[in-house]
């Protein structure tokens, strides 16, 4: 074994830096499988150091899997080392990662939104610096004092007691829900994944919108769901399309309207509601933004109106709070919510406890509602700047068509070209948008002439902030106008 040399450092200890030093010397070949090291008493007058110090070093590698303590004999290198000491002539390019072999193809995938970018259209994401961290916070506090022991156990899987009681106020008073269940999760992308494990089989076919919500398509399609498309129009999905595949296929569950913002008629989701009743299938409706209503009081959800206990209904604090609280909701009959509990258990048998009591504590003190009718105010001001913005263009010659939507986030803008392949080229260009084809690439567009929409998300920008960054979206989309 080559002399070590070490220059200790003052801030680490000594025997580590032994440690360290020999198991260099064993990754490098210096020192091979079962070469045996000098005496504890050489090393340490070698070192200059306390003969207990190599040993404590010596130990540290034995319990790494480095060396072995051989009785009258000392310390030697093992014969096999560990993982990591292994097939040390291969170049980088072969040690990476090659186990694709291993897993099985992804029936979906999801890009990544990059959201470090100048400008920011996304449709679902609120003004966080409009929510008042200070009054959480006071809630975050009185829920760490209330917390007893029981609740930090393993227990609860349905959420915080609580919170399930709150929700289940604001949902009838809001909603018009008075018959369901609650079920507590990790925002609503866990609610579909979760809906999705506990209803599905391989195969089973799922009705969804030519227009959808990418990530609800990837957890049905992760469970083995074949995705089946329904028509839409400009009042939404078509009763008659989906009267059509029912003629012909068994569906097991249909999704809610996204992204196109607009709002299904009471007919059509009764049309639907006596399909699921006759074809004996499952009505999955997200309700993703219903707390943002400008023009009147929403449209009461599908399972407001549930004689059969058939409709799942999933929501979300997201886009009220942030979406970092990870704070979502399934409201159903309670045997729906005891097999849909029943799965969760699988991915997580136990909730959060601290933000689920304080958020139930922000609720029931008011706040709740005292900010969301502050946010409604300010994105209906918001959602009406735009329009006055989008009206502008309109008039100078741009060729856009849009519907003023009744609330939501966004806007559905028509462009009147075709914008394949533009979110990737808005990116570049620092600017975050969703286009039609981000929702449904096998979709075509309602005049049959390509990708022609964008969504713009109105409720995360200043006006100041919007004014700037529609005018470098629409000199992106159209270069050839100037205004």
């Amino acid at each position: 074994m080559r002399l070590l040399t070490i220059s200790f450092n003052p801030h680490e200890k000594k025997y580590l830096a032994i440690a360290a030093s020999i198991r260099e010397s064993i990754l490098s070949g210096q020192l091979k499988p079962q070469d045996r090291l000098p005496a504890s008493r050489d090393l340490a007058n070698q070192l200059n150091v306390n003969r207990h110090t190599i040993m404590a070093a010596c130990d540290e590698l034995v319990a790494q899997g480095y060396l072995e303590s051989l009785p009258r004999i000392g310390y030697q290198v093992v014969s096999v080392l560990p993982v990591e000491g292994c097939d040390l002539n291969e170049s980088t390019e072969t040690q990476q990662f090659n186990l694709s072999h291993l897993f099985k193809s992804p029936t979906a995938s999801l890009s990544s939104a990059d959201f470090n970018v100048r400008f920011n259209f996304a449709g679902g994401l609120p003004d966080i610096t409009q929510f008042s961290m200070k009054v959480f916070k006071s809630h975050l506090n009185t829920a760490l004092k209330q917390l007893d022991l029981g609740s930090l156990h393993y227990q609860g899987t349905l959420g915080n007691a609580k919170l399930r009681e709150q929700i289940k106020k604001y949902l009838i008073r809001a909603r018009g829900l008075s018959s369901g269940e609650i079920l507590i999760t990790n925002g609503s992308q866990e609610a579909l994944f979760i809906v999705a494990q506990a209803v599905l089989q391989n195969g089973d076919n799922v009705a969804v919108e030519q227009l959808s919500y990418p990530p609800a398509c990837a957890a049905l399609s992760s469970n083995g769901a074949n995705l089946i498309t329904i028509e839409q129009d400009e009042f939404g999905i078509k009763p008659d399309s989906l009267k059509r595949v029912l003629a012909h296929s068994k569906i097991n569950t249909p999704l809610h309207q996204y992204p196109t913002t607009v709002t299904l008629s009471p007919q059509r989701r009764s049309q639907i509601y006596q399909l699921a009743q006759l074809h004996d299938f499952l009505i999955l409706e997200d309700d993703y933004d219903h707390e943002f209503h400008y023009r009147c009081s929403p449209l009461v959800p599908m399972a407001a109106n549930d004689p059969d206990g058939r409709v799942i209904y999933i929501s979300t604090f997201s886009k009220i709070m942030f979406a970092g609280a990870r704070l979502g909701y399934v409201s159903a009959h309670p045997q729906v919510i005891e097999y849909l509990a029943n799965s969760k258990k699988i991915i997580n048998h136990k909730t959060e406890c601290v933000l689920q009591q304080a958020v139930a504590n922000w609720m029931s003190e008011g706040d709740f509602e005292r900010h969301l009718r502050k946010m409604t105010q300010l994105y209906l001001a918001r959602r009406d700047h735009l329009v006055q913005l989008l009206a502008e263009y309109k008039q100078a010659g741009f060729p856009i068509n849009y519907a003023i939507p009744d609330g939501g986030m966004a806007i559905w803008l028509g462009c009147k070209r075709d914008l394949t392949g533009f979110t990737a080229l808005a990116q570049s260009q620092g600017i975050f948008v969703q286009c039609q084809q981000d929702f449904n690439d096998d979709y075509i567009d309602f005049d049959h002439q390509g990708y022609q929409y964008v969504r713009l998300g109105f409720a995360s920008m200043n006006d100041e902030m919007r004014r700037e960054a529609l005018s470098a979206l629409m000199t992106l989309l159209f270069p050839a106008i100037t205004r």
